[in-house]
């Protein structure tokens, strides 16, 4: 497994805002409306995270349970691994949809916390983004859209 990169981000303004996004991140992200955006980096797909359950294990170590629809057939998965973030991986790999993180940022949007990945999977390559309350939850959303982005080539 490669080591995970953690990049800088820049400024870029995007509508009435300022959408900070990783130096590595596309420049045509910055001047993507929302929906857009959301369209691109975090699509719906045949793959999505109906719920998960994270324990501590062993070791240091994490149990994940997870339930996941997988082109409308729910599947239940479990993996331990040493955080939440390679026992998503490992399930994602599980159902044949493995995915590599390359580049990883996290950062705080007032109360939610957003991940960018640059995901790969056999040379093929995206960008993708999730959201959520949690670190964990956001990458774990961000790697169910690098996965169903990468379904698709």
């Amino acid at each position: 497994m490669r080591s995970i990169q953690i990049h800088p981000t820049s400024l870029t303004p995007y509508g009435h805002g300022v959408r900070r996004l990783p130096t590595w991140f596309p420049p045509e992200a910055a001047t993507m409306t929302t929906a857009s955006f959301n369209n691109t980096y975090a699509p719906t797909g045949a793959i999505s995270l109906d719920d998960l359950r994270i324990e501590p294990s062993a070791a240091d170590m994490v149990r994940c349970t997870a339930n996941v629809t997988v082109a409308a057939r729910t599947v239940s998965l479990e993996a331990t691994a040493a955080g939440t973030i390679g026992a998503m991986t490992s399930m994602l790999y599980d159902i044949g949809a493995g995915v590599e993180i390359m580049s990883f940022y996290q950062q705080t949007e007032g109360a939610e916390i957003i991940t960018y990945l640059l995901c790969d999977r056999d040379g093929d390559r995206c960008w993708s983004y999730g959201r959520g309350r949690t670190g964990d939850e956001s990458a774990v959303n961000a790697l169910i859209s690098g996965a169903n982005q990468l379904a698709k080539n």
